[in-house]
C-alpha cells in the first residue's frame, strides 16, 4: 500500500518526466495484479492519501467493467461502494465524486441482464437514501447518485462507449429500459424534495437532477425544435401550480447565490419548453404556460443588481420558450400579454445598452439577450407575415418601439469599433456579417410590420447620416470621427436594403407586401441608396485613395437587392439605374480591380440585372456597356491588367446579358481567343505567355458557366469545340502549376453548365474529351512536380479538380443510374 501511495504522491508531484514515468509504472503494475481487485478495496478503506483513494477507485471502475466479471460480482462491488459513500464522511470531494460516478456505470453496465424486480429495488434502495432525513450523508449520497446515474443512463457518447467496452446498441437499450420503468419514479422523488424544499446541501444536486430529467426528451441535434414533448406519464408530478410555485420560491429564497439561482433558472427554462400529449387539451397547456409565464414577471421586470447580466439574458431564453410553447397552440388569449411583455423587455434592453454603448470593449451584453428576444419576435409575428392578417395595433406600436431603440443602439455601437481599419481574420470577419445580417433579417420582419413609420425613420437615418458625410470638416480616411460616419452610412444602408427587398435571391424576387401601401417613401429610399452610390463612383473615380472599398461593397450589395426587386416597379427610373450600374463597373474596374469585395460585388450587381428584353435593350444600347464588352472579352482589351479570375467572373456576367439579345457579337472573341491560345501552344513558353493563357481560360471558363436554358444553344457551339485545345493546353504547359488546374476547371464548369443539355450524341463526345483529358493529366502529373510547388494551396488545386470533374460527369441529375431491367419480368 505504501508504494502505491508514494507513487500516486509522485504521480501528481511530478517534477520530471522520468519521475512521472516510474510513478506510472508502479501504478500499472497494481492494476495488472491478479489481488488488483482486493488491493483496491483496501487502499480504499485504509489509505489517508486522497490520490491513492482515487486510483483506487478508477481501479475498481476499470475491471469490474471486464466482460469476465460477472453480474453477482459487481453487484457485491456496487454495494461495497455505496456503504462505503454513506458510511466515510472525510473523503476529498473529487474521490467521492469519483466514488458515486462509478456506482453509476456499474448499476448501468448491469442493468440489461438485472430481472425487472432486481431493477425496482436497486432504484426503490437509492431513492429511499435519497429520501432520508436532510442533512445525513446517505440523503446526499443518494441523490448525487440518482444525478448520476441518470446522467450516465440519459445518453451514449463516444467517450462512453469505448470506456465500457460497449456498443451504442447497449446505451440505447438501457436508455430505453429506464425510460419505460423507472425514470418516472425518478421524477416523483425530485418533485417531492422540490416540493417540499430540499436543505441547502441538497438543493444544487436535486435541481441538477431535475435538469437532467427534463433534457431527457430533448429533440435530436438536427432538429430546429427547442420544445421537450414528455412522457405523458410526468403529468401528475410536472403539471402542478404547487410544483412550479416551489420552484419560484426557492429562486427568491436563492436568488443572490450564483451557482444555485443559474441551476434554478435552468429549471424554469427547461419547464417552459414542456409540450405534447401530457396536456388534457389546449386549455390546460395555456394555463401551464401561464403558471410560469406569471411567475417569472417578478424577475423580468426586478432583476437582481448583483447578477443582472446573467439573470437578463435567461429570462430572454425562458421568455422565447413561452412564445415557442405559445405559438404552438396559437392561443389569442396570451398573445397580447406575451406581445406586451416581450416588448417591455427588449425596450429595457435596449435602454439598458444605449447607456453603456459610449463606455470602452466589445459587443455590449444586451444584445445577446436581444438575439433571443428576436427570435421570440418571429414567432410573435409570424401570422402577420402576408396581407391575410393585419397586425394589430399591439403588434405596430411595439415594431416602432422596438426598432427605434434598436437603431438607436446599432448606430451607437458600430462607432465603437473602427472597421474600416481593423485587419481582423477573414473568416471571423465573415462570420460576424452574417451572423448580424441575420439578426437585421429579424427587427427588419419586425419593422415591416408598421412600415409607415419605419420606413420614414430609415429615410431621415439614410438622409441625415449622408448629410453628416457631405459636410464632414475633413472626409479623410485617417480621421476617426470620419470612419465612423462611414460606418454609419454602411449600416443604415445595409438595413434600409433588408427592410425594403428581403427576399431579392430567387427566380422570383417579391416584394414585401407590406411595403404596397408606402411605395412612395420605398421609392425616395431607393433614390437616395442610388443617388449614394452615384456619388461614391465619381469620388472613386476622381481619387480612389481617399474613398473607402467598406462603403462601396455595401452600396453594390444593397444596390443590387434594390434593383432585382423594384427594377419593374419603378420603369421610369430603369434607364437610369443600368447607366448607373454600367458606369460602376467601368469605375470600380478601372480603379479598384484589386478589391476582391467591390469586384465580386459588381459582378452580382451584372449577373442579378433582369434579363428581360427591356433591361437587356437598355444594356446594349449603353456606351458604357460596349466599352465594358470589349474591355474584357478582348485579349488586347483596355482591361487587360486586372487579375485573370476577376476577369473571368465579369465575363461570365456580360455574357449573361449578351446573349439574349446579341449572341453573335460573341464569335468574334472567342475566335481571337481560340486563336492566340493556340498559337501559344505551339510556340516556347514565357512567364508573359502563361500569364496570357491563364487569362484567356479564365474567359473561356466564364463563358462557359454562362450557359443556361435561354442561352446554351448559342453559348454551346463557342465552347464545345475547344476540347481538343484544351488538350494541347494541358500537354504543353503540363509543367506549370497556375495553369494545369485551370485546364481542368474549364471542363468542370463546361460540364457542370451544359451536360445536362446536351444530345445524346454531343453528351457521349463530351464524355470521350474529359477521358483523355484525364488520361493525360493522370499520365503526366507527378507527385514529384507536385511536392516542388512552394504554395500548399496550388500543390493539390489540381487534384480538387479532377475531383470535381469527375463528380460532374456522374451528376445523378444528368445520368439515369436506375436499372433497365427491374421492371422487366
Amino acid at each position: 500500500m505504501e508504494a502505491v501511495e508514494e507513487a500516486c504522491l509522485a504521480f501528481a508531484a511530478g517534477r520530471t518526466t522520468a519521475e512521472r514515468q516510474a510513478a506510472e509504472s508502479v501504478l500499472h503494475h497494481f492494476k495488472q495484479s491478479p489481488q488488483a481487485h482486493a488491493d483496491s478495496i483496501h487502499l480504499l478503506t485504509h489509505s489517508a492519501v486522497p490520490m491513492a483513494q482515487f486510483h483506487a477507485v478508477t481501479t475498481l471502475c476499470e475491471l469490474s467493467l471486464l466482460e469476465r466479471v460477472s453480474v453477482s460480482q459487481r453487484k457485491e462491488t456496487i454495494g461495497f461502494l455505496l456503504h462505503h459513500a454513506t458510511s466515510s464522511s472525510s473523503m476529498p470531494s473529487f474521490v467521492a465524486s469519483a466514488l458515486i460516478s462509478t456506482i453509476a456505470i456499474l448499476i448501468k453496465r448491469n442493468w440489461l441482464q438485472e430481472s425487472p424486480t432486481d431493477r425496482t429495488a436497486i432504484l426503490s434502495h437509492i431513492t429511499q437514501l435519497a429520501s432520508s432525513s436532510s442533512n445525513t450523508p446517505s440523503n446526499l449520497v443518494g441523490i448525487k447518485l440518482l444525478l448520476a446515474f441518470v446522467t450516465e443512463m440519459r445518453g451514449a457518447s463516444d467517450k462512453k462507449t469505448r470506456a465500457m467496452f460497449q456498443p451504442v446498441a447497449f446505451h440505447t437499450s438501457c436508455r430505453q429500459a429506464l425510460e419505460k420503468d423507472g425514470l418516472v419514479q425518478i421524477l416523483a422523488l425530485a418533485v417531492h424534495l422540490i416540493t417540499h424544499q430540499p436543505s441547502p446541501q441538497a438543493l444544487e444536486h436535486v435541481y441538477l437532477l431535475t435538469v437532467e430529467l427534463l433534457q431527457w426528451f430533448e429533440a435530436p441535434s438536427d432538429s430546429t425544435s427547442i420544445l421537450l414533448a414528455v412522457d405523458p406519464r410526468w403529468k401528475p408530478y410536472l403539471v402542478q401550480a404547487s410544483f412550479v410555485q416551489a420552484i419560484f420560491q426557492a429562486y427568491t429564497t436563492h436568488r443572490s447565490h450564483g451557482l444555485w439561482s443559474h441551476t434554478i433558472r435552468q429549471v424554469l427554462i427547461l419547464l417552459a419548453s414542456v409540450t405534447g400529449s401530457i396536456f388534457d387539451s389546449p386549455d390546460h397547456h395555456v394555463a401551464y404556460i401561464t403558471w410560469i409565464f406569471h411567475g417569472a414577471l417578478f424577475i423580468f421586470h426586478h432583476p437582481l443588481p448583483s447578477n443582472v447580466e446573467r439573470e437578463v439574458i435567461d429570462m430572454c431564453q425562458l421568455t422565447y420558450r413561452l412564445v415557442s410553447n405559445w405559438s404552438s397552440l396559437n392561443d389569442p388569449a396570451l398573445a397580447d400579454p406575451l406581445v406586451s411583455e416581450v416588448a417591455r423587455l427588449s425596450c429595457l434592453l435596449l435602454q439598458s445598452a444605449l447607456q453603456e454603448a459610449d463606455e470602452d470593449g466589445g459587443e455590449v451584453w444586451q444584445m445577446e439577450g436581444l438575439d433571443v428576444l428576436m427570435d421570440a419576435w418571429s414567432l410573435l409575428t409570424a401570422p402577420f407575415a402576408t396581407a391575410a392578417l393585419p397586425p394589430p395595433p399591439t403588434i405596430q406600436a411595439a415594431s416602432a418601439q422596438v426598432v427605434r431603440l434598436y437603431l438607436q443602439v446599432r448606430l451607437r455601437l458600430v462607432c465603437r469599433s473602427d472597421d474600416n481599419d481593423a485587419e481582423e481574420d477573414e473568416d471571423i470577419e465573415l462570420n460576424v456579417a452574417k451572423t448580424l445580417e441575420e439578426q437585421l433579417g429579424l427587427v427588419a420582419s419586425l419593422a415591416r410590420l408598421n412600415a409607415p413609420q419605419n420606413l420614414s425613420l430609415c429615410l431621415s437615418l439614410l438622409v441625415e447620416t449622408a448629410n453628416e458625410r457631405r459636410t464632414h470638416t475633413t472626409k479623410s480616411l485617417d480621421d476617426e470621427s470620419f470612419r465612423h460616419v462611414l460606418d454609419k452610412l454602411h449600416f443604415v444602408i445595409l438595413f434600409t436594403g433588408i427592410v425594403i427587398a428581403d427576399e431579392y435571391k430567387g427566380e422570383k424576387p417579391a416584394v414585401p407586401w407590406s411595403m404596397e401601401a408606402t411605395l412612395s417613401v420605398v421609392e425616395q429610399l431607393v433614390h437616395g441608396v442610388l443617388t449614394l452610390l452615384a456619388e461614391e463612383i465619381q469620388a472613386v473615380q476622381v481619387a480612389p485613395q481617399r474613398e473607402s472599398p467598406y462603403l462601396s461593397e455595401q452600396l453594390l450589395s444593397t444596390a443590387t437587392r434594390l434593383h432585382v426587386t423594384y427594377f419593374d416597379i419603378f420603369p421610369s427610373k430603369s434607364a437610369d439605374m443600368v447607366a448607373l450600374y454600367c458606369q460602376s463597373a467601368t469605375v470600380y474596374l478601372t480603379h479598384w480591380y484589386m478589391q476582391p469585395h467591390v469586384i465580386q460585388n459588381v459582378v452580382e450587381l451584372l449577373l442579378a440585372l433582369p434579363k428581360t428584353p427591356a433591361a437587356v435593350g437598355l444594356c446594349m444600347q449603353s456606351a458604357q456597356f460596349q466599352w465594358l464588352t470589349h474591355s474584357i472579352l478582348a485579349v488586347q482589351g483596355a482591361l487587360l491588367y486586372i487579375p485573370s479570375q476577376r476577369r473571368g467572373l465579369m465575363c461570365e456576367a456580360l455574357v449573361r446579358i449578351i446573349v439574349p439579345d446579341a449572341p453573335d457579337q460573341l464569335a468574334p472573341f472567342v475566335s481571337e481567343w481560340h486563336r492566340c491560345l493556340d498559337m501559344m501552344t505551339q510556340s516556347s513558353t514565357t512567364t508573359h505567355s502563361h500569364i496570357q493563357v491563364e487569362s484567356i481560360l479564365e474567359l473561356y471558363a466564364g463563358l462557359a458557366r454562362s450557359s443556361e436554358s435561354r442561352s446554351f444553344a448559342a453559348v454551346e457551339p463557342l465552347v464545345l469545340p475547344w476540347f481538343p485545345l484544351l488538350l494541347r493546353t494541358l500537354e504543353t504547359f503540363q509543367s506549370v502549376p497556375s495553369i494545369v488546374p485551370l485546364v481542368l476547371k474549364c471542363a468542370c464548369d463546361f460540364v457542370e453548365a451544359n451536360l445536362a443539355y446536351l444530345s445524346l450524341d454531343k453528351a457521349m463526345d463530351l464524355y470521350g474529351h474529359c477521358d483523355r483529358l484525364i488520361g493525360t493529366f493522370c499520365v503526366t502529373n507527378s507527385v514529384t512536380q507536385r511536392s516542388a510547388i512552394s504554395d500548399d494551396e496550388l500543390q493539390f488545386e489540381d487534384m480538387f479538380m479532377l475531383l470535381t470533374l469527375l463528380s460532374h460527369l456522374v451528376a445523378k441529375d444528368v445520368i439515369d443510374f436506375a436499372d433497365d431491367t427491374a421492371n422487366s419480368v
